[in-house]
């Protein structure tokens, strides 16, 4: 009875003790499923007892949050990559059976942090130590995220804007007003963040919905808009919208003159004069997409997903998906110094993804681990090393074993890091063929929000993106923003002095492709040419007289 009353006292005390201190410990057996969002998540005071098989669950204490479980300290029995006392992480509210744990958790590690990904929210942990060596074990504390609902970027107008070009006599301001006070988020939150990119190479963002923007000259400009809301638990500069809103402007060219008669007539006393008067349309389009990602830290993440994104809306024809002769071309720089850590990922904006590289390379347990990048920092320490730059393809490179003509022992320093570079292996720059065929895009949305996804599923290890890109085959373009104003008007006219402007007659010729400008598609784009000659004369006195050419286009 003595031993039994013991007990039950040891685990009366637990309870309360977790009950009022909010420090959850790990103790033998079951300990339950918790719904809390604060406390200290432990194995207990100094070290762990040996022979410990304890399972705990966590969830959030309000539906559709999800928990965080962020470890100061962390020291279990770990010899090189073999786990002897270990903590198996499940996604989700329930403990699998052994050897079905999402992630293993061993040895001496940094700091880190876990935040669940199942739909409920939970996670679930069992430790197990065997009957030999016992360390600190570790202290971790509680808290709750509420998940990113992406905003929805919107403007005010998305309707065309069209400019006269600089150079015509009634130009056109190219300073253009933007309104998005339109955008919308959840109920909780607000839009604090207006992304812009105006298409012209320049971007900006503002803390305000409304803003201007003047466009360097003639050219077609595709401007896009995306928005961020104040939730910043999954990402520190805001919850982004999936979407993007667009917005055309144009600001025209002026015609080409070529033809016109320009230079100074020289004639004498009594003669006529013939004036040529030409005038033909020209074409401009937008530019193929040059769209590059800035950079993106990867820290040793033990299981966490760094995403990086570029969006492609509005630059395809409304509704186009991915079919095999679309498919893209996928360039990344990168420095990490253990590829056998990563998984990376590309993601459609329609949600179908495609794995380009997966855990290859060797281990840094092994001789010759290998590594991204130029020259590796092999300190964990968010100082990036020597990025190289890969580029990635369905079919017709290189395949990713690290094997010669695929790696090299060379490493080389670069201006942001001259420090010492890790030994090993180094996956040389060229083109590799993606570790899964693309086919699993087929049916993608192209307009959108791409996403390169890296996935750093082991410990000890950190690196940098510096940054990527996708180019898509010129063909699938077939959206881009084209135009070739037609001309309507070619007058001439006089004032002062010298003979009269007679009566005219102006002719038109439709011309296809008339440039400078290419079209996405080959005789797609028609405007016209203007003709009006007229005879001058007779000049009866001395003097200079000046004639004026003015065409005026459809808009």
């Amino acid at each position: 009875m003595r031993k039994i009353y013991l007990l039950v006292f040891g685990i009366a005390l637990f309870f309360n003790f977790s009950l009022y201190s909010q420090t959850y410990t790990m103790a033998n057996g079951a300990n339950g499923t918790f719904s809390s969002c604060t406390g200290t998540f432990t194995d207990g005071a100094g070290n762990y007892a040996a022979n410990r098989n304890g399972t705990i669950t966590f969830c959030p204490s309000t539906p559709g949050d999800l928990i965080r479980i962020s470890f100061t300290t962390f020291n279990t029995e770990a010899i090189g990559a073999t786990c002897y006392d270990y903590l198996d992480l499940w996604q989700g509210n329930a403990v699998g059976a052994l050897g079905t744990q999402d992630i293993r958790y061993c040895g001496a590690l940094g700091a880190f942090t876990i935040t669940s990904t199942s739909v409920d929210g939970c996670l679930s942990f069992q430790f197990i130590s065997d009957g030999s060596v016992q360390q600190a074990g570790w202290t971790a504390n509680i808290s709750c995220i509420t998940p990113c609902t992406p905003p929805t970027a919107a403007m005010i107008s998305t309707s065309i804007v069209d400019i006269c070009s600089p150079t015509a006599l009634n130009p056109g301001s190219l300073t253009v007003p933007f309104d998005a006070s339109n955008s919308t988020t959840t109920a909780g939150f607000n839009v604090v963040k207006y992304e812009w990119f105006w298409g012209d190479g320049t971007s900006n963002i503002t803390n305000t919905a409304t803003t201007s923007h003047t466009f360097p000259g003639v050219g077609l400009y595709l401007v896009r808009l995306r928005v961020r809301n104040n939730n910043f638990s999954t990402d520190p500069l805001g919850c982004l919208s999936s979407n993007s809103i667009t917005k055309i402007v144009r600001v025209l060219p002026e015609p080409s003159f070529t033809g016109t008669t320009s230079s100074a007539v020289n004639t004498v006393c009594g003669s006529s004069v013939t004036l040529e008067g030409q005038a033909l349309s020209q074409t401009i389009t937008q530019a193929t997409p040059a769209i590059i990602s800035g950079p993106t830290s990867l820290p040793d993440g033990t299981g966490a997903s760094y995403l990086s994104q570029l969006d492609f809306s509005g630059l395809f024809p409304p509704g186009a998906i991915m079919t095999a002769g679309c498919y893209p071309t996928l360039n990344f720089d990168l420095e990490h110094s253990a590829t056998v850590d990563l998984q990376i990922s590309l993601i459609a904006p329609s949600g179908e993804t495609v794995m380009v590289f997966n855990k290859h390379g060797d281990s840094p347990l092994f001789a010759n681990p290998t590594h991204f990048g130029t020259c590796s920092n092999g300190a964990d320490n968010l100082v990036a090393g020597c990025v190289a730059g890969y580029t990635v393809v369905n079919a017709g490179g290189v395949a990713w074993m690290p094997t010669a003509g695929k790696v090299t022992t060379t490493t080389t320093n670069c201006g942001v890091y001259a420090g010492a570079c890790e030994t090993g292996d180094y996956y040389l720059p060229q083109t590799y063929t993606s570790t899964n065929p693309f086919t699993s895009l087929n049916g993608a949305s192209l307009n959108g929000v791409w996403t390169l996804k890296i996935i750093d599923t082991e410990i000890n290890d950190d690196g940098v993106l510096s940054n990527w890109s996708l180019t898509f085959p010129s063909t699938c373009y077939a959206g881009l923003e084209t135009i070739t104003p037609d001309l309507v008007t070619a007058t001439w006219t006089h004032t002062g002095t010298g003979p009269a402007v007679p009566v005219q007659t102006t002719t038109s010729i439709a011309v296809v492709d008339p440039g400078p400008d290419a079209c996405p598609s080959a005789g797609t784009c028609t405007g016209n040419e203007l003709s009006n000659d007229i005879n001058l004369g007779p000049f009866t006195a001395a003097g200079a007289f000046t004639y004026t050419f003015t065409v005026t286009d459809e808009f």
